[in-house]
């Protein structure tokens, strides 16, 4: 049985989320190396990220910000999405989401499995 923790936002222990990566997050629980798992990602002004890939699926909601999601198929996507926003993305899909906002972009991710990162060929 879990215990009941109540942690501040300015209290989380953020950390890049690759090395020299302006991105950052903080792992609020499970095993990032085998998931499930959960983590806050912070996203800085006018951060985009390149096509991509995890091999798991994630579910994320935005806390805080805006952003637009792209796709090699849709690569120019101008639709921007605020906070509150549901996305669920598949493993193995290829986007690129884009902090479309002012100010920095907050995300709720969680990983079904391990927490990754491929680069798009």
């Amino acid at each position: 049985m879990a215990e009941k923790t109540v942690t501040a936002f300015d209290e989380l222990e953020f950390g890049p989320i690759a090395e020299g990566s302006p991105v950052s997050a903080a792992l609020l629980w499970g095993n990032p190396e085998v998931g499930p798992a959960a983590v806050l990602v912070r996203v800085p002004e006018g951060f985009e990220e390149p096509f991509h890939s995890h091999s798991s699926t994630y579910r994320s909601v935005l806390v805080k910000g805006e952003f637009l999601s792209r796709d090699p198929d849709n690569p120019d996507n101008t639709r921007s999405y605020g906070h509150g926003s549901y996305a669920v993305q598949p493993g193995g899909e290829v986007p690129a989401e884009v902090n479309a906002g002012t100010g920095e972009m907050v995300a709720l991710v969680y990983f079904e499995g391990p927490i990754d990162f491929q680069l798009a060929e």
